[in-house]
């Protein structure tokens, strides 16, 4: 039916003259400003500066077109909601494939300007909500990779994405760290390099607090990625054993090690990772594996056998045949 349809705006179209469509448009802009927001985006670019506090208004109009009385956008709402939002994120696909940079940069920068506002307009059972933020970061990302854009737009870009991330703009959600990605993909100077470090390494643990830990491990993690950028490996490897509490950077080095057939240092990263990490069940299993591996590379058929005990009566996670009862007492008294 909507080809159809299509098929017969064309036909009218190719009939109406250039008065016709004109007043036409004119009558529509002067009566609904969703249509005159959608046609004069046209001309953004060319005729009219792009201005992203334009999207973020359109934006905010379609939140209070799809919420009800109670001002919230429910359930079976959110759908049309994510559409209606999805065809003005088009105009950044459009703009992409014009070359119209600053367009693009607008539609993005003033969706992501409301992404809060989005996300807690509603009732996001489905999902929905969030979708729309999840395209408009995937649109950045897109936007960022892209190796025909300008010298002059990847700094501004790079300029807007390190400030939203210093401003903790999205911060309790994983896009906050959207903006430090886009930053990393863009600094490609030794100065934007050494700003983006600063930023990272103004986010401390605090206490036992579990975000502010995950939060500096995460941090932990996008400075080693800069230091691949403007570092030597030695340094790369010093920082994450300065930093082994870091699960992620224990893994990495046991890994190495595991590779150079290093089975002593296997065996004291993962044992000190069984120590400090007494807290985190997840962790402390992981950490043994490694143990069991090693002890089995190296022939140590008493320590092998304590682990598969332990591995007996704690199981291995769900599809790690590596880990179950029989695996381990096969390998164990082999």
């Amino acid at each position: 039916m909507a080809t159809k349809n299509i098929d017969k705006v064309d036909l009218l179209l190719s009939k109406l003259d250039r008065k016709q469509l004109a007043d036409f448009i004119r009558k529509e802009c002067c009566g609904n400003k969703q249509f005159q927001d959608r046609f004069l985006a046209l001309g953004a670019g060319t005729l009219f500066k792009p201005d992203p506090a334009k999207y973020a208004s359109r934006v905010e109009d379609l939140m209070e077109d799809y919420s009800g009385r109670h001002g919230y956008i429910d359930y079976r709402s959110t759908f049309d909601f994510n559409r209606a939002v999805s065809h003005i994120l088009t105009e950044a696909d459009d703009a992409m494939e014009r070359g119209q940079w600053g367009v693009a940069v607008a539609v993005l920068t003033g969706i992501a300007s409301v992404s809060e506002d989005i996300l807690n307009s509603g009732d996001d059972s489905a999902g929905e909500l969030g979708a729309i933020v999840d395209e408009c970061f995937e649109k950045w990302h897109e936007l960022c990779a892209d190796d025909s854009l300008p010298e002059n737009i990847k700094s501004e870009i790079f300029e807007l994405a390190l400030s939203r991330f210093n401003d903790k703009d999205l911060k309790g959600w994983d896009w906050w760290w959207d903006w430090m990605e886009m930053a990393i993909s863009l600094a490609d100077t030794q100065e934007k390099q050494s700003r983006i470090i600063k930023a990272l390494d103004a986010i401390k643990s605090n206490g036992d607090n579990w975000s502010a830990k995950h939060n500096a491990e995460t941090a932990q993690k996008y400075k080693l990625e800069i230091m691949s950028k403007c570092g030597s490996p030695e340094d790369q490897i010093k920082f994450m054993y300065d930093n082994v509490s870091n699960p992620d950077f224990r893994n990495r080095l046991i890994q190495m090690a595991w590779d150079k057939a290093d089975y002593d240092e296997v065996l004291r990263l993962a044992g000190d990772g069984v120590n400090h990490d007494t807290e985190y069940a997840g962790l402390v299993s992981d950490w043994h594996k490694w143990e069991y591996k090693a002890y089995h590379e190296i022939g140590d058929k008493v320590n092998e056998l304590q682990l598969a005990r332990h591995f007996f009566f704690e199981g291995g996670r769900w599809g790690e045949k590596e880990y179950s009862m029989k695996s381990m007492y096969s390998n164990s008294c082999s």
